[in-house]
C-alpha cells in the first residue's frame, strides 16, 4: 500500500469537491483560490487509492503543462515520495501500485493523437483539465469517449479555470 509523503489538509470550500464524484467537476474562481491544487491533489490521491488507474493531466499546450503544471506536481503535490516515479521522457509518472499519471498538451494534431491512444485500449479513469478556458470545446470532446476506464467505480474529469465570457462553451455547456 503507498503512503503518501505529506498529508493534504483541504480548505472549507474544497470539502464538497473533494469527496464529488460526479463525471464532471467544475472548478472556478480567482487566481489563486486554490482550485488546482485541489484538482492536482484529487488526482494524485486517485490514482494512489485505485490500483492501475489510468490518469491524465492536459494543458492547452505540452509546453506550458511542462513548464508548470508537471514542476507543481513535483514540487507540491508527489514530492520525493519513492513510491512514484517521474519518466519525463515518457511523459508520465509510474505508481508502485501501477498506476499512471499522463500528462499533455492538445495544441496541435500531434498531441491531440497522443491523447488519444493513452492508456489501455485508450481509457481514463480520471482527467484533469488545466486552464479550461484555454481549451476548444473540441478539445473537450475529445477527452470525453475517453472516459472509460475501470479501476474505480466512478470516473471523473475535472476542468479548472478563471471565470470568462457567458459566450465561452464552458458557460454554454457546463454551467
Amino acid at each position: 500500500m503507498l503512503t503518501p509523503r505529506s498529508v493534504y489538509r483541504p480548505l472549507d470550500w474544497q470539502i464538497a469537491a473533494w469527496r464529488d464524484r460526479s463525471p464532471i467537476l467544475l472548478l472556478t474562481g480567482s487566481a489563486g483560490g486554490g482550485k488546482s491544487r485541489l484538482a492536482a491533489e484529487k488526482l494524485h490521491g486517485f490514482l494512489l487509492r485505485y490500483p492501475n488507474a489510468m490518469g491524465l493531466a492536459v494543458r492547452k499546450t505540452r509546453n506550458s503543462m511542462t513548464n508548470s503544471t508537471v514542476l507543481f506536481l513535483e514540487r507540491t503535490v508527489i514530492g520525493d515520495d519513492r513510491q512514484v516515479t517521474h519518466y519525463p521522457s515518457k511523459n508520465r509518472f509510474e505508481y508502485a501500485n501501477g498506476s499512471i499519471l499522463a500528462y499533455g498538451g492538445m495544441a496541435n494534431e500531434e498531441q491531440r493523437e497522443q491523447i488519444r491512444s493513452i492508456g489501455q485500449g485508450g481509457s481514463v479513469d480520471m482527467v484533469w483539465m488545466e486552464e479550461a478556458t484555454r481549451f476548444t470545446e473540441d478539445d473537450y470532446n475529445e477527452i470525453m469517449p475517453r472516459m472509460r476506464g475501470v479501476a474505480a467505480p466512478w470516473r471523473q474529469v475535472i476542468l479548472t479555470t478563471n471565470p470568462d465570457t457567458p459566450s465561452h462553451w464552458i458557460y454554454r455547456r457546463l454551467i
